[in-house]
């Protein structure tokens, strides 16, 4: 069994992306790259409303991707460096092109599955 498959960073790292799996919270985080911004820049720049926009804050900031700062009654936006590296980290460890075996096969190189051979057969 693949070491992966029982890996606690699977479930980290599952998280995360359900975090970032919705396109208007990837382009948010795309959009904090630039730096800090406040819910008006982010609806703005998105074209939605204020509170889906709140909503989507809300999702990356429990998933730790992104801080928040409070300034009277504004809130401002950014992502959290460290939380972006683990994620990064995660994905590599789990998903990365490092993974595969120098002698993994190609597809042509792979043999037919026993029970798919005997139904056809």
């Amino acid at each position: 069994m693949a070491e992966c498959i029982t890996s606690e960073r699977v479930v980290v790292l599952h998280e995360m992306l359900k975090a970032i799996g919705d396109a208007n919270r990837l382009r948010m985080m795309c959009l904090l790259f630039s730096g800090e911004k406040c819910v008006c820049d982010i609806e703005e720049q998105l074209l939605i409303s204020q509170p889906l926009a709140s909503h989507h804050l809300g999702v990356l900031r429990e998933a730790g991707l992104v801080s928040v700062r409070r300034a009277g009654t504004w809130s401002y936006y950014s992502l959290n460096l460290q939380a972006i590296r683990r994620l990064n980290e995660l994905f590599l460890q789990v998903l990365g092109t490092e993974r595969f075996p120098e002698d993994y096969p190609g597809r042509d190189e792979c043999e037919e599955p026993p029970l798919k051979a005997r139904l056809r057969g």
